[in-house]
């Protein structure tokens, strides 16, 4: 969606990067706007809403009293970074942070260097780095002790090598977890994919950074654009807003970039229509050829099923012959001939004579028995 807003973005945000006269797009939008402040360049107010502050306030209540490896992942630009750098700026009082630097995350020995260099004399020198590590974190048990637990922010975790972060992940579990330094690996969800499969992934917790929505977006811009003197109704309209969910991808950082282009109108409307037409086409095409050569099957599949009914209809169904078997030997008893009526019964639409009736009633029966007379004796 929106392949042609992401390529007027681009553009856009080449222009604003690359210009050089007169500091970029912003002096355009102070002439157009009557803007007395960059609103994209304001760090405060810090936004809560999308899971920031809840975020936030985990790792707040994790990093104090917790014993997990906390893992805080999202798209690039979602504003990891962003959260971290409150959580220092309210909590550096009683937390102490420590930023570990890119170059100390190159191989397991340059992150054991780093870590010697924090505990000074915690840790010998002629340590291991696998040894170095887990003596860091038994060492950084005694922080909570002095008032001070110790925090190490890993930012682009992702970029780090998977034998570095279970290294760390190892030592912090095989100490004291509730006392010692937590680790906080900020990344996108690679990081957290590399750790799941660990068997200790169930001492790290995970917190994600779900995109930008709309509502999102206006909410983070409202008080920015009220600061620096703009008109809402003008720079978050529907339209506008829409351009920017589209080209920011709801990324706080891509937000930043392609706004200036949207509100100067150098990304034409026609581009949200002709994303959803190219959308229509491309993606209902193949459902509907499978469609139709799904109803052709069907057609002719039924087709042959008729066919073959009807040429079973008309083949002649031939009488099966009868057979009769005739026992013949010593002690069969003969069957009874059959005796056919003299008189055929009468139809029923036929009419009755009386007469007929009466003379085949008598031919029918049986002729009467005669009773035997004796002889008289002859007298003597």
């Amino acid at each position: 969606m929106g392949s042609e807003f992401q390529k007027q973005g681009r553009r856009v945000t080449q222009e604003s990067l690359n210009s050089t006269d007169g500091g970029g797009l912003f002096p355009r939008l102070q002439q157009r706007y009557g803007l007395r402040d960059n609103p994209l360049e304001m760090e405060t107010p810090f936004f809560p809403d999308a899971m920031r502050q809840h975020a936030l306030e985990t790792l707040r209540h994790l990093c104090g009293f917790g014993d997990m490896v906390l893992v805080l992942t999202g798209a690039p630009g979602a504003g990891k970074t962003r959260v971290l750098a409150e959580l220092v700026r309210s909590e550096s009082s009683r937390l102490d942070f420590h930023r570990i630097p890119a170059s100390a995350l190159t191989s397991r020995q340059a992150l054991a260097r780093y870590l010697k260099q924090l505990a000074k004399s915690g840790i010998p020198v002629d340590s291991e780095p696998r040894e170095a590590v887990y003596r860091y974190f038994r060492w950084s048990e005694s922080g909570l002790r002095r008032g001070h637990r110790q925090v190490l922010l890993i930012d682009d975790a992702d970029r780090v090598e998977s034998d570095v972060l279970n290294l760390l992940v190892a030592g912090f579990v095989a100490s004291e977890r509730s006392v010692s330094a937590v680790p906080i690996m900020a990344g996108t969800e690679q990081v957290w994919s590399q750790l799941e499969d660990r068997p200790d992934s169930a001492y790290a917790h995970h917190l994600n950074l779900p995109p930008l929505s709309r509502e999102d977006i206006k909410a983070y811009l409202e008080p920015r654009v009220h600061r620096a003197g703009g008109s809402q109704s003008e720079l978050l309209s529907a339209s506008r807003l829409k351009k920017l969910e589209v080209l920011s991808q709801g990324s706080f950082g891509r937000l930043k970039r392609v706004a200036p282009g949207v509100w100067l109108d150098m990304v034409p409307s026609s581009a949200t229509s002709s994303s959803k037409a190219g959308f229509t086409v491309a993606h209902l095409r193949w459902p509907a050829l499978g469609l139709l050569l799904l109803a052709a099957s069907w057609w002719f599949v039924s087709q042959q099923y008729e066919s073959t009914v009807q040429r079973q209809a008309d083949a002649e169904v031939e009488p099966e012959p009868v057979r009769k078997s005739i026992t013949i030997g010593p002690g069969t008893e003969e069957p009874e001939p059959e005796i056919a009526p003299l008189i055929a019964p009468a139809r029923q639409d036929e009419p009755v004579v009386p007469g007929e009736n009466n003379a085949a009633e008598e031919l029918t029966q049986a002729p009467p028995e005669t009773e035997l007379v004796p002889e008289p004796e002859p007298e003597p």
